[in-house]
């Protein structure tokens, strides 16, 4: 074999163990944050069922509430106006859910839920153990796109 041929296989199999282990340093596992900043008995209660999110931080803005199935994709729901008081409650009305929520609260009492960066609760994600409420992180803030209930088996598959 010619100088020539050794240096060419041995350039290939550099390349392959560079681009090998460039794809697993590349790889990156989910995080999970909790969020729990405020009890969601706190005045003004806002969110009457498991799950909300708020178009602004603070549990301000237009809401969106879930009951106890959570929310395979956002983008089939739109934030509204719920006229509360002293909450800027129109700001976000009728906007998309997904990707836009700042915000959100855990109405339920016994379930954990989470917020997910992807549709069908998958990638990064913010959780809120019951009756919490918090501003969702930098990272998901304004970049969410579905929300699950955790604990659903262990309440024999009912949140409330």
């Amino acid at each position: 074999m010619g100088l020539k041929n050794l240096c060419a296989r041995v350039a290939v199999i550099g390349s392959s163990a560079v681009l090998a282990s460039g794809m697993a340093i590349g790889e990156a596992s989910a995080t999970s944050t909790n969020i729990d900043y405020w009890s969601t008995s706190t005045a003004p209660v806002r969110c009457a069922r498991a799950m909300c999110l708020y178009y602004s931080p603070g549990a301000e803005g237009a809401i969106w509430q879930n009951g106890l199935s959570g929310a395979y994709d956002l983008g089939y729901w739109s934030f509204y106006d719920d006229h509360a008081p002293n909450s800027n409650s129109s700001a976000g009305a009728g906007q998309a859910v997904r990707n836009n929520a700042a915000s959100a609260e855990n109405g339920s009492v016994n379930c954990t839920m989470s917020i997910y960066v992807y549709p069908g609760g998958y990638g990064d994600v913010n959780v809120l153990d019951p009756g919490r409420g918090g501003n969702l992180t930098s990272g998901m803030r304004n970049n969410e796109a579905s929300v699950n209930p955790e604990d659903w088996a262990s309440n024999a598959g009912w949140c409330q």
